[in-house]
């Protein structure tokens, strides 16, 4: 799946390969010109047509309504991409840029309302977050099409996770693995399937967790997504933290640390840490 991606990735011209690289950092799955400048640092005009080139490549999708957004898993390699050639603070600096670009707009259609709040999200202000993803879920299932819909419960539910709400969190979440796979959207449903284990174990239902996270690492190990398989395995390890099972919890790590080490993640060396720090136990309590 991976190489042909990587084939028209490296076939790029430079400033091409960097917006494509940067647009793995923004939060929204889908953008407008507007929002790829601001990325990037460059004018509209100029955002605009290093998107025809990446659209030429197949590396940016058509999302209509003049937004695009990345298909598949190119928003995973994209991310990869910039860590290895982009300085971390290029990324920081474009991430903080696209932010303020999403929070300074009026928001007014599903699409920026679902930015804002997925900004708001970044920014860590859960309740206008939630605010914000509310009113875009409203509007996709009054407009949208239904891997927007699914999308914009998967957003909200994200925030209500982190705003303390999980009974409303797992219900929105409960059903969307089942709905992307009838989509065959499999990178989001992997990514459902990651936030719906995170709410099982904020709920203290660790087992439960457990096999979510193993499901979306079965769909992540096909999309050769080196550091989205790592952060997987994390997560099997916090599951297994939650379970008392120290074991299993090493293992865990050092699975991470070594698709980590694979990638400049940078993540390796706080796994590690975290792996040195474990008390051996002979299984779960």
């Amino acid at each position: 799946m991976r190489a042909p991606f990587e084939d028209s990735y490296r076939s790029l011209p430079p400033d091409a390969a960097r917006l494509l690289r940067l647009l793995g950092l923004q939060p929204g799955d889908d953008f407008d010109a507007g929002a790829a400048a601001a990325v990037a640092d460059v004018p509209a005009s100029a955002a605009r047509d290093l998107l025809g080139t990446l659209a030429g490549r197949g590396l940016v999708a058509d999302a209509g309504g003049g937004r695009y957004r990345l298909p598949g898993p190119v928003r995973d390699y994209a991310r990869e991409w910039a860590a290895r050639e982009d300085g971390e603070e290029e990324r920081d600096a474009a991430l903080r840029r696209v932010l303020d670009h999403y929070l300074a707009g009026a928001a007014a259609g599903e699409a920026e309302l679902e930015a804002e709040g997925l900004a708001l999200l970044h920014r860590e202000r859960w309740a206008e977050a939630v605010e914000a993803l509310e009113e875009g879920l409203r509007l996709a299932e009054r407009d949208g099409d239904r891997r927007t819909v699914l999308l914009a419960r998967h957003n909200l539910a994200r925030a209500l996770l982190e705003s303390g709400a999980l009974d409303r969190a797992i219900g929105l979440l409960g059903p969307l693995p089942d709905e992307f796979a009838a989509l065959s959207d499999d990178p989001d449903r992997a990514r459902a399937l990651t936030t719906l284990g995170e709410a099982y174990l904020r709920a203290g239902r660790p087992v439960a967790a457990t096999n979510f996270f193993g499901q979306a690492l079965e769909i992540v190990r096909a999309q050769e997504s080196p550091e989205r398989e790592g952060d997987t395995f994390v997560h099997l390890a916090d599951a297994a933290r939650r379970r008392g099972d120290a074991a299993a919890e090493g293992a865990a790590l050092d699975r991470a640390i070594a698709l980590y080490d694979s990638v400049p993640t940078g993540k390796a060396e706080a796994a590690a840490r975290r792996r040195d720090g474990i008390t051996p136990s002979s299984g779960p309590s």
